[in-house]
């Protein structure tokens, strides 16, 4: 019963608020892999692009690839997440149990299910969130195959070990541990399950390293070995710390100049204070008690068989430092994540302060210090959560999913497809493009660069953007685009979702100069262009007006606008990408490019389209001449007021 307690109250923690989790480019990005993999039928063979300029092992994106098989919806594979941080409650519980007692067991369970860190990192779709529950189930293969000699158990811990790091490279501190049992229980004795299990894992890697292989990756790696050390020093001694006594959490879902009213700071800071020295003394001891131990066998020719305590104390030294130890000297830099493989030491080292004294006072005190520890934590991430809901925090997470999840479902409603304008249009690159893209996942969508694009599609739509202050939302009021205008809030001191439902149909030529006909063999064609007045940041804005005729093209375009000044022979030159992936026939496209003040009137302007990176222009169709030939707008007819 006292079990079920602290689980309902990691799952409350991880399962509650439920649209509170950030979900940004890193989520999105690791996503789109694995819906790739689960619901396009995709393997992956690359991860995502690490803080050291290679790509990832795509282990992550495997097993996210599991709840996406069962839905498109984000949220579920965040559940999934939190699925996976309560098992690695179960399995701390187990570990200490098995090893000190049931009051060690409960302690450490509740320090692991209440941790602002282990919630923190159980509420994302992060491959790092994966390092905890998975070295938890590493530590309980390895405890139980010694003490129990199972083969099976022995073949997953070593799977484990070369798997973990294909999950995130940070797994790779594991190593450290698996080596040391091996050598302090001469597993070498048992050389067919580790070949079986290391086999295992070398196969999970095979696909990523002949993939790289080919991508001639090593010189990416040459280069980062070029590069001189970084010397971290023992700051990653000092992360491990802060995760496990509870510090400065804030700082990650909040701001680093976050304080709590009284008495929650008072609470916390007592908290911080009895877990850190816990987890010291508790560290210190099963030191102590593993060196004394490996001298008593040094005096003894028949050792015992190993039992839970002998493998657990002989592990948990080890396990604690391998991450900031793994990381002493590093080319990368480094980050606390990376120490959450060895955080579940941590909360065990705390749990096995119950062995100090077997009288029921001290397992009782021990008990009822941890669950006091919990309960101010968790009350803490309580309001955290609830504070992110409401309101924008300067610094702190951004939009939770439950506002973008929102207004996207009301769009859904009505099954008009749905094109995003918003910061960038690359979903590998550019984090709302990425977001929308999953969010959007088996639904009729386009996502358009809205700095430099409005695309208004001939067919019923919803033009969407997630800031009223883009460019695109202010061509289209400008244009006076038909259509009805729908908000969508957001928290508290962050602007609104918008979006512009339109009927299709014919776009008003408001201001427009009629050309033509230019029609480029991509399927675009120049229908009309206007100049509009100067302003305090700007010295010209050319807005173009295509319609795309088709048949359309694939490729990447980009539009080239080239102003030459009267008397001069080099012209200012500012290209931008259409975002020609997301063109729709009989579409119509509105770019606009703005050039900077000029000291002489303008004359003309050359404009056209070409392929990127190839540089291909699309030539002019059924025009005398030259077909690569730019498409040139006189500007010398022009009212010159608010032009120069």
């Amino acid at each position: 019963m006292a079990l079920a307690g602290v689980l309902i109250l990691a799952g409350v923690l991880r399962f509650g608020w439920v649209g509170v989790n950030s979900f940004g480019f890193d989520e999105a990005r690791l996503s789109q892999i694995a819906l790739s993999m689960a619901r396009a039928g995709k393997f992956a063979t690359l991860g995502m692009q690490s803080s050291a300029r290679i790509p990832n092992f795509p282990a992550a994106a495997w097993l996210y690839a599991l709840p996406y098989q069962l839905s498109p919806d984000p949220q579920l594979a965040i559940w999934f997440t939190g699925l996976l941080s309560i098992l690695a409650v179960v399995g701390v519980w187990w570990l200490a149990r098995e090893t000190w007692g049931s009051s060690a067991g409960l302690s450490a369970a509740l320090l692991c299910a209440a941790s602002p860190y282990m919630v923190f990192y159980s509420r994302s779709i992060w491959a790092q969130d994966f390092l905890a529950p998975l070295a938890v189930l590493w530590a309980c293969t390895g405890v139980w195959g010694i003490s129990k000699e199972q083969d099976w158990a022995i073949a997953l811990h070593a799977f484990l070990a070369g798997f973990i790091l294909q999950v995130h490279f940070a797994g790779a501190a594991l190593l450290i541990g698996s080596l040391w049992l091996g050598l302090r229980y001469r597993l070498w004795r048992q050389w067919k399950a580790i070949v079986a299990g290391g086999m295992a894992a070398l196969l999970a890697a095979a696909p990523t390293l002949y993939t790289l292989w080919r991508g001639n990756v090593w010189a990416s790696l040459q280069e980062i070995w070029q590069q001189p050390t970084l010397q971290f020093g023992w700051r990653g001694f000092h992360y491990l710390g802060e995760l496990g006594a509870g510090l400065n959490w804030e700082h990650l879902w909040l701001n680093a100049a976050w304080s709590w009213g009284e008495p929650l700071e008072t609470a916390l800071t007592f908290a911080n204070i009895l877990v850190g020295a816990g987890l010291l003394v508790g560290f210190v001891t099963c030191t102590w008690e593993l060196l004394t131990g490996l001298m008593s066998e040094l005096r003894r020719k028949d050792a015992p068989h190993p039992d839970h305590r002998d493998i657990l104390t002989t592990l948990l030294p080890v396990w604690a430092i391998a991450a900031p130890l793994f990381f002493l000297q590093s080319k990368t830099w480094l980050y606390i994540h990376y120490q959450l493989a060895s955080l579940p030491a941590l909360f065990l080292a705390v749990g096995s302060l119950a062995r100090f004294s077997r009288r029921r006072w001290w397992k009782s005190l021990l008990i009822t210090v941890t669950l006091a520890i919990a309960l101010a934590q968790s009350s803490a991430v309580a309001q955290t959560l609830s504070i992110e809901k409401q309101r924008l925090v300067a610094g702190g997470m951004g939009t939770p999913l439950l506002y973008p999840q929102n207004a996207i479902a009301a769009l859904r409603m009505d099954d008009k497809p749905i094109i995003v304008h918003t910061y960038g249009d690359d979903i590998e690159f550019d984090g709302d493009a990425a977001t929308f893209h999953v969010l959007l996942w088996e639904y009729p969508h386009q996502i358009v660069d809205a700095h430099a694009v409005l695309l208004i599609p001939e067919q019923p739509a919803h033009l969407f953007t997630s800031y009223e202050s883009l460019a695109a939302w202010e061509m289209a009021r400008m244009l006076q685009v038909p259509g009805v205008t729908r908000e969508f809030p957001r928290r508290e001191g962050e602007p609104s979702y918008l979006a512009l439902t339109t009927d299709g149909g014919e776009l008003a030529e408001a201001g427009f100069h009629p050309v033509g006909p230019f029609r480029l063999a991509n399927g675009a064609e120049l229908q009309g262009w206007q100049i509009q007045p100067a302003t305090e940041d700007r010295g010209i804005r050319l807005v173009t007006h295509w319609q795309l005729n088709g048949p359309i093209q694939e490729g990447q375009y980009h539009q080239f606008n080239h102003l030459y000044l009267q008397g001069e022979s080099t012209p200012l030159v500012h290209d931008i990408n259409t975002s020609s992936h997301a063109w729709l026939p009989d579409a119509h496209l509105i770019t606009w490019v703005d050039f900077e003040p000029a000291t002489a009137p303008p004359a003309y302007i050359d404009i056209g389209m070409y392929t990127w990176p190839d540089l291909q222009r699309s030539p002019v169709l059924n025009r005398p001449g030259d077909p690569l030939a730019p498409i040139r707008l006189d500007l010398s007819a022009l009212e010159r007021r608010g032009v120069q």
